[in-house]
């Protein structure tokens, strides 16, 4: 069995941010292209995938009203030292999400879905809690013979934790189910120091649930 994410990420923790930067996995360029003709002033937002705060805390010097989860304690007391008065829960994004139905104007996910196997689970649990027009942000690992690993859809990462991949039709079905709008595109991830090559991604941006 591969280990839970929980144990790398409470162990990148005190590092996580100058390591997010040397891997030159940027998260504000999606978040930027996600929000760009947008005022985030009062809007609830869900950070998934928080680590330590850095979004959670662009987005409220934007005005808005984030809530940050992640999987590793570790991750949430570090973004909490950094915040005032936004809120960090440790939760494991692979279980049943703590908040009622409709509780949030956008969800963003970035840097996380991957280390999740039955991710279909967590892309409806992701459209329960969203308002009726609102939007969800995502980065999945994707496969192809264009990426490392090739068409692997399960690839061992350092030879404990395991990351999984979709193809952008499967990607596009889940959300399909979910949302109105769809828009899916190829964006490069982060760097595999030990091979030097990138892992690819497609990030979502899904608006607007179906009733």
């Amino acid at each position: 069995m591969p280990e839970s994410p929980q144990s790398l990420f409470d162990a990148l923790a005190q590092d996580y941010e100058s390591m997010r930067r040397e891997l030159k996995w940027d998260p504000f360029v999606h978040i930027r292209e996600a929000f760009h003709d947008m005022s985030l002033k009062d809007l609830d937002i869900l950070d998934a995938g928080c680590g330590t705060g850095e979004c959670t805390r662009w987005l409220a010097q934007q005005g808005a009203k984030p809530y940050g989860i992640d999987i590793s304690d570790e991750m949430c007391f570090i973004a909490a030292d950094r915040s005032e008065n936004i809120p960090y829960l440790a939760h494991d994004l692979s279980e049943p999400l703590p908040f009622g139905n409709a509780r949030f104007d956008a969800v963003i996910a970035l840097g996380c879905l991957e280390y999740i196997e039955n991710i279909e689970a967590t892309v409806a649990e992701f459209a329960r809690v969203l308002k009726p027009n609102g939007m969800f942000l995502g980065c999945f690992e994707r496969y192809g013979d264009d990426c490392p690993g090739k068409n692997e859809k399960n690839v061992v990462f350092f030879d404990e934790w395991m990351r999984y991949r979709q193809s952008e039709t499967e990607i596009r079905q889940m959300h399909e189910k979910y949302f109105k709008s769809i828009e899916i595109t190829p964006v490069r991830g982060f760097l595999l120091e030990e091979t030097n090559e990138y892992t690819q991604y497609l990030r979502v941006i899904a608006k607007g649930l179906r009733q």
